[in-house]
């Protein structure tokens, strides 16, 4: 009855310890705050992103990876793009974006309208708001306000 009261003790001992250490090392490699930012800058950006364009109603979705080099690329859809003659025909792409005081920013986010082959570049920042939040930004080159839209991280790969 003893060894039977022994090994369950240590089995919970086992367990509560396993999670503490799993706790202490999400807390060491994951977020260092609320805010989303890690050590390396590249996680809190690198995933699949959906949001809703808040001017014309479209679907908008960015993909961002972290390129070799250190920098970023974003590759991005609209269900309308409004500078596009508000077709659903362009693509948005970033080469080389890079993390500055905490967001990602980057001055050639370029839009390339597929139904007339004209293109637009933009400056474009992306803001933490939360571990899968993000606020983008762009402006046009002379930094007039362009649009703001919430995305949502909807997967990390």
């Amino acid at each position: 009855m003893h060894r039977r009261l022994a090994i369950i003790g240590s089995a919970a001992l086992l367990v509560v310890g396993a999670g503490w250490a799993a706790l202490v090392a999400q807390a060491s490699n994951g977020p260092g705050d609320r805010s989303g930012h890690d050590r390396t800058g590249a996680r809190q950006f690198v995933g699949y992103w959906m949001g809703i364009d808040p001017l014309d109603g479209g679907d908008a979705r960015r993909g961002i990876t972290r390129n070799d080099d250190g920098t970023f690329a974003i590759i991005g859809r609209d269900t309308v793009f409004t500078l596009c003659d508000g077709t659903d025909r362009a693509i948005i792409t970033v080469a080389g974006a890079a993390v500055a005081d905490g967001a990602l920013a980057d001055d050639d986010l370029v839009i390339a309208c597929t139904n007339n082959q004209s293109t637009v570049t933009l400056k474009v920042r992306y803001d933490v708001i939360d571990r899968n939040i993000i606020r983008e930004t762009t402006t046009t080159q002379a930094d007039a306000p362009v649009d703001k839209i919430i995305f949502h991280r909807v997967s990390e790969r």
